[in-house]
């Protein structure tokens, strides 16, 4: 691997951290999980933060820890979804020594995959399948600023892996 810094970007339920973790220990990188880091140090879920604080001060949370783990010599990184909104945090992100692929993945995929689960605040909505064609297509334009882009739907952990390692050779 030619890279020695990796970040995951994508929608939720995409695969972030589950690839993060398997190519960490494939290529025996530290990984570190931009949401886990953040409930840590605030010592609260993001969903309670949400709530509590909004999203602007969530965000400016958000960079100051991707701020820190980008100045790392080595790192596998999966980010919360969100994160490339923010221009500070595409410019910490899309540096050339920072491998950035972006995980693509269908509405459909997404919903299915998030089929129950509440902690997603952005998508305590009515229809949450429109909620997640919108946030896609909001976020699509700096998702594709990444050096690698791969569709995750209907892919083994492995055959993603082999993607990114094919990518970085």
């Amino acid at each position: 691997m030619n890279y020695k810094k990796i970040a995951l970007i994508g929608m939720m339920a995409c695969g972030k951290s589950t690839i993060s973790k398997y190519l960490s220990k494939k290529l025996d990188y530290p990984n570190y999980e931009l949401d886990e880091i953040f409930e840590q140090l605030e010592r609260t879920s993001i969903k309670d933060f949400f709530e509590q604080h909004g999203e602007i001060e969530f965000r400016k949370k958000e960079t100051q820890i991707l701020d820190r783990i980008t100045q790392k010599d080595c790192f596998i990184l999966s980010t919360g979804g969100g994160v490339v909104l923010s221009p500070k945090n595409r410019e910490l992100l899309f540096k050339k020594d920072i491998l950035t692929i972006y995980l693509s993945i269908d509405p459909k995929t997404v919903l299915n995959r998030i089929k129950g689960d509440t902690t997603r605040p952005l998508l305590n909505v009515s229809n949450p399948y429109k909620k997640i064609e919108q946030i896609i297509n909001e976020r699509k334009k700096y998702y594709n600023l990444a050096n690698l882009k791969i569709v995750v739907d209907n892919k083994t952990i492995e055959q993603i892996t082999e993607e990114i390692l094919a990518y970085g050779n």
